[in-house]
């Protein structure tokens, strides 16, 4: 079971070798969902591997091009889709790329691995149901915590490692305005952000809640959002901030308060879906792709807008597709 301020090492296993351990490691902190596929996919690739002959056990030298390529060739054997393909090459070379760094690897075997065709798909967009669902869900909540955890994903297209991360000193909120600042994001990048005045107005109730809510932040954090356990992992000399996984398991924790009725509508959105929602409402509401772009973190390393990136965010759903095809007049 996940608790708050749970870290990637607990997933780590006793038959892991040392450089997958070394590697689950080194992932601690990432978005849970990019951890699990990446350690998923990396054992697989280990058992694949221990069938192979000379492949059992596992050490790095085995890492190599034909290695890779005959673990692709055994998921397409079994029937899995390009995607899943593309999504095992990622980890693969991710991986890898830690193992070059750290001196395991002269080379990322993955670089020669070309990638399956895969056709792209439009990232989630919330029905009006949906969002009916989830807002009524937060609000029987009734946790000013919660509220402004989806808040900051929903109206202002955080990540939920950014969310997890955001320091009381980049917060500007006043009970007129608000800004926060997203440090050290995804690539490195730094961003200032104008909250909406729906993500502004939670966020300043929550950061002014003096009540003893068992979810009330702790004082003595200099994070924004902080877990029952923020005082014994300051002890520990480890960040009191709540962890990506804490905030994935309160989400799951709001999905499942939902009715059978409700269910039928959010199962299968993830947190992550509330970003991507605000990319096609931000373009709806006729925002420019380089808006968005701006605002929601997708930039080069010199600054410009990662138009590309934005563009997957943004782009129309068959079921919009259907709904032009039926206005469509000859």
């Amino acid at each position: 079971m996940l608790t708050e301020g749970s870290t990637v090492v607990d997933d780590l296993t006793r038959s892991d070798p040392e450089p997958i351990q070394a590697f689950i490691h080194f992932l601690d902190g990432k978005d849970p969902k990019t951890i699990a596929a990446y350690c998923g996919t990396v054992r697989a690739f280990v058992a694949w591997l221990a069938t192979m002959p000379g492949g059992d056990p596992f050490r790095m030298e085995l890492v190599t091009t034909a290695a890779i390529r005959g673990y692709l060739e055994s998921l397409k054997a079994t029937g899995r889709a390009p995607r899943t393909q593309a999504k095992a090459i990622t980890a693969l070379q991710r991986f890898c790329r830690w193992a070059q760094d750290e001196g395991l690897l002269r080379r990322n075997p993955v670089a020669q691995v070309e990638r399956p065709t895969v056709t792209t798909m439009a990232p989630t967009e919330l029905t009006p149901e949906a969002r009916y669902v989830l807002n009524t869900l937060v609000e029987r909540q009734d946790s000013k915590r919660l509220t402004a955890i989806v808040a900051l994903a929903y109206w202002a297209a955080l990540r939920i490692s950014e969310v997890a991360s955001l320091r009381i000193e980049h917060c500007a909120i006043n009970q007129r305005s608000g800004t926060i600042t997203i440090v050290d994001s995804k690539g490195g990048k730094t961003r200032m952000l104008d909250l909406h005045n729906e993500a502004r107005r939670v966020l300043y109730d929550y950061l002014h809640e003096y009540t003893h809510a068992p979810d009330a932040r702790d004082p003595e954090s200099v994070y924004v959002f902080t877990g029952q356990r923020a005082a014994w992992l300051r002890r520990h000399g480890r960040p009191d901030h709540l962890s990506t996984r804490a905030i994935e398991h309160l989400w799951m924790d709001l999905k499942r308060s939902a009715t059978r009725d409700e269910w039928e509508h959010i199962k299968g959105i993830t947190f992550h879906d509330l970003r991507h929602d605000w990319a096609h409402r931000a373009r709806a509401a006729g925002w420019l792709l380089e808006e968005i772009a701006v605002y929601a973190g997708h930039q080069t390393k010199d600054g410009a807008p990662a138009i590309t990136t934005t563009v997957r965010y943004t782009l129309p759903s068959r079921q919009q597709l259907k709904k032009r095809l039926h206005d469509l007049s000859g």
